[in-house]
């Protein structure tokens, strides 16, 4: 017998594929795909661990020369102290020289000092004995008047008896002037 169809083609019933091919297909190709991501993946972890090497290799080239890049920064750092306190020390550094000489210049005769104390600070602590009140106030203007010094002040003055002579035992303050206020006056 002899068929016909007489059906237009779109209708046609396919043959059906069987579903056992269609699943082992699918499953080969899943495999398939696993397989490929786990070769991908283990081909990425070995690149990976060969850079991991490689900067293991450059760290440990490194690590002498990190240790004296250290060592010379701590050498710095201790220079920078020793010249930070060598800077205090010299900012500190009363120029006695030129103390007394301006002390010379403007002592008025009738006053005399028994000690002269300095402080850290710059502060000069001068004690001694005048005639007279007038002699002292006058010691004290001369110092605040002088290029060298500023800032003075009477921290005591009191009568005294030396002998049969009354005298005024005082002390007075002063700070040191800076090197600028020298040269600035005429």
């Amino acid at each position: 017998m002899i068929k016909i169809n007489l059906l237009p083609k779109e209708r046609i019933r396919r043959v059906a594929v069987a579903p056992r091919i269609l699943v082992g297909l699918v499953a080969v190709v899943v495999v398939a795909g696993l397989v490929l991501a786990t070769l991908y993946l283990n081909v990425q972890n070995a690149l990976v661990r060969a850079e991991v090497v490689q900067v293991s290799a450059r760290i440990d080239e490194l690590r002498p020369q990190v240790a004296e890049v250290e060592a010379l920064q701590r050498q710095i750092n201790e220079a920078r102290r020793k010249e930070q306190l060598l800077r205090q020390i010299q900012a500190m550094r009363i120029p006695w020289e030129r103390v007394m000489n301006e002390l010379r210049k403007i002592l008025p005769t009738d006053v005399w000092l028994i000690h002269i104390e300095a402080k850290g600070d710059g502060t000069l602590t001068f004690n001694g004995f005048g005639l007279s009140y007038e002699s002292v106030a006058r010691f004290m203007v001369n110092l605040n008047g002088s290029p060298v010094f500023q800032n003075a002040d009477v921290v005591i003055a009191q009568k005294q008896d030396i002998g049969k002579l009354a005298v005024i035992n005082f002390s007075v303050t002063a700070q040191l002037a800076p090197p600028g206020k020298a040269a600035a006056l005429p």
